[in-house]
This record gives C-alpha cells, sequence and structure tokens, in this order.
C-alpha cells in the first residue's frame, strides 16, 4: 500500500493555504475552515474555486484557486485540502452550488436531464476540466508546495465511475498527508491500495478550539433572546430536500410529541444558505406544523458561532446537517442525525465514531430523539 509521509504536515516557514468548499455557505465548511485555521503560526491563504466573501457569517475572504497560484506559485507553501465529503463532490455539484438559490433552480432546469450539458456548463463555470473540483493532485500545483488532505469524506467513493475515481487517487497518492474521517472511506481507498490515516472529523475539537467564543455569542444576540423565551430547547435543522409535506407532518408530530415530554421549546435553524442546503421557507412550514402548543423559534442567523451557540446550548439536536450532529455531541448535547438510509455519510461517520450504534434516524425511525433529552 502507498502511504502518505505523515512527518510532512504543514510546517512553520512555509505558506498556509486552504483549500475548501468555504467559497458558498455551509455551517460545516465554514467551520472546517475556522478549524483548519486555528492556531497557525503562519501566514494563512483561503483557497476556493470562487473568490466569495463570507465574512458576515464568520467564514472568510476565500480567493480563486488561479489567482491563489498566480500570487504565490513561486513560494514554499502546503496546500490543505480542508475536510467536509470533498473526495466525491462533482463538478456539477461544486458549480450548482456556486449559484445563487435562484440562478441555481433556473441551470437544474435548464441542463439536470443532460449529463453532457451539466460537464459542458461546470467546466464553463469552474475555469477546470477536472471531475471532482475540490481534490487537487500536487503535479496540477507549483513545484514547491506539497498537498495535504485533513480528515475528509468519501463515503461514496466505490459507487463513482472509474475516470473519477482514477482522478482521485492520482491526487491521493501524490499527497504528503492523507487522513479521512470515516471507516468506509478508509476501507475504500486501502482497497484501492492507498494507506489512509482515520481521524475525526476537525469539527470534533469545537468546544476547545472556540468555547470561549461560542459562550460569549450564547450571551447575547439571538440566542439571549431565545433563552428570555424558553427554559431550554431542541435545536431542528432540515435540509430542504426534507421539505415534502409528509416528511415534515411526521416530523412536527415527533418533535411536539418530544417537546412536550420534556418540557422544552423547539429553535429551527438553516445549516447552509448555499443551493441543495436548507431553505428558510422549509423552517416556516415546519413551524406551521408545531402550531402554538409549545415555545417555536427559528433562529434568523446563518453565522457559524451563533449556529454553534444554538447547538451547545440545547437540550437536544436532530437534523440532516452532519456538522449540527458533530459540534452538538462534542458539547455532550444529545443528538440525532435525519438520514435517507443507511448508505448516507452521516451515518458512517457516527457509525465510525460512537460507541452507541445509530446515532442516526431514517423518516420512519421512532422514536426519533435520544431517551436522555432533559429540559
Amino acid at each position: 500500500m502507498t502511504s502518505a509521509k505523515r512527518e510532512a504536515a504543514p510546517a512553520k516557514g512555509r505558506r498556509l493555504i486552504l483549500f475548501g468548499a468555504f467559497d458558498r455557505h455551509n455551517f460545516g465548511d465554514l467551520l472546517l475552515a475556522r478549524c483548519a485555521a486555528a492556531g497557525a503560526r503562519t501566514e494563512i491563504v483561503f483557497a476556493g474555486l470562487a473568490a466569495r466573501d463570507l465574512r458576515k457569517f464568520e467564514g472568510f475572504q476565500a480567493l480563486a484557486l488561479a489567482d491563489v497560484i498566480a500570487t504565490f506559485g513561486r513560494e514554499d507553501a502546503d496546500f490543505v485540502h480542508v475536510g467536509g465529503e470533498l473526495l466525491t463532490t462533482t463538478a456539477w455539484e461544486a458549480a450548482v452550488m456556486l449559484q445563487s438559490p435562484t440562478e441555481a433552480a433556473r441551470i437544474v432546469a435548464l441542463h439536470d436531464r443532460s449529463p453532457e450539458a451539466r460537464t459542458t456548463w461546470a467546466r464553463s463555470v469552474l475555469g477546470t476540466a477536472r471531475l471532482i473540483p475540490y481534490v487537487i493532485a500536487r503535479d496540477e500545483l507549483p513545484a514547491r508546495w506539497r498537498t495535504h488532505f485533513c480528515p475528509v469524506g468519501g463515503v461514496a467513493f466505490d459507487t463513482l465511475p472509474a475516470a473519477e475515481r482514477d482522478e482521485i487517487l492520482r491526487a491521493l497518492r501524490s499527497a504528503s498527508t492523507l487522513r479521512v474521517r470515516d471507516r468506509t472511506t478508509l476501507d475504500a481507498l486501502r482497497g484501492a491500495g492507498l494507506d489512509p490515516e482515520l481521524l475525526p472529523d476537525p469539527a470534533a475539537a469545537t468546544p476547545a478550539l472556540f468555547g470561549a467564543t461560542i459562550r460569549q455569542h450564547g450571551q447575547g444576540g439571538e440566542i439571549a433572546a431565545l433563552r428570555s423565551r424558553m427554559r431550554s430547547w431542541i435545536a431542528v435543522q432540515l435540509a430542504a430536500e426534507w421539505g415534502d409535506d409528509a416528511t415534515l407532518d411526521r416530523v412536527a408530530r415527533l418533535l411536539l410529541a418530544t417537546s412536550a415530554a420534556h418540557g422544552t421549546g423547539i429553535v429551527l435553524f438553516r445549516a447552509g444558505l448555499a443551493p441543495w442546503h436548507d431553505d428558510l421557507d422549509t423552517l416556516r412550514r415546519l413551524a406551521e406544523r408545531l402550531g402554538t402548543q409549545r415555545p417555536v423559534a427559528i433562529l434568523e442567523s446563518a453565522r457559524v458561532f451563533d449556529i454553534c451557540a444554538l447547538l451547545a446550548g440545547a437540550c437536544a439536536c436532530v437534523g440532516t446537517s452532519l456538522h449540527g450532529w458533530i459540534v452538538a455531541h462534542a458539547f455532550g448535547v444529545p443528538a440525532r442525525c435525519l438520514v435517507r438510509s443507511p448508505a448516507d455519510k452521516a451515518a458512517h461517520y457516527t457509525d465510525t465514531w460512537c460507541g452507541v450504534p445509530c446515532q442516526w434516524r431514517t423518516p420512519d425511525d421512532e422514536p426519533l430523539f435520544p431517551e436522555t433529552v432533559s429540559g
């Protein structure tokens, strides 16, 4: 098996270039950028597929990769692929998620049924022919750069077409550091002849890295206002694709039963504003179903540390966001991740790191919430 050189981790004196999907709004990706930057002792550049400024959400200002190469290509640098399910995010998915919600809907309606049209459009948007655009091989970068992979995921690796798997493996074989976050990805890459290191998702260290900041956020703004309205709450998040009437009806019924049994309120929040993530209308429709029987609120803020403070202060958490589960779990909050099937990334991740199996639920599983919920 090919083993990445673990002694070649990002080093002091070399520019640190963090590359990932923090060029769009997703709670997990923005938090992962924060985790990767924490404690760095060298100058950091944030790179994405497109130039974006997410600082108003407590993310970073990311530069387009081509501009980063042009500006810093003559320097010594460590190029770090920052977390998430980067190994299996396709060019089509990446390009759509960089659009506004309105434009994404138009593009999907226009190209969704034609693989050729999707490929052509994605290449025009991203400026690259890479099939898996958030995975970069060392020989595609300046000669004095080394590549690293933070604990990344790729649970669907074995289901990808051969061309996509080959592109990923070429990049991974040339990396100085290769770390993955779940056992399924570990086994798939081992089966392909690699020897990655298995480590938890970096967001599991959120309390240690950002505890003081999160406590401060919990004492002001919307979180403080929530505390004045309800003694305790269940933090709930649903991706837009879970917004069909039948699913919302079921989730609302289970939420009301749990909230009433434990004397808690319910706070709904969004873990991503980019296309194919969350939608405020979905939460409003869920809130309508919850009615007035229990205290119900929607967290308007989508700032990283406001979301962390909501999760840290909850008595339970449920949602489709894996990083919502990771942060809640890290703060000792009973949590369940909603999945469509046991094949979802969240099921693979939680089963890797939890001694108690099935810290996830499908829409048909009951009870949805942990028995340990306490108001």
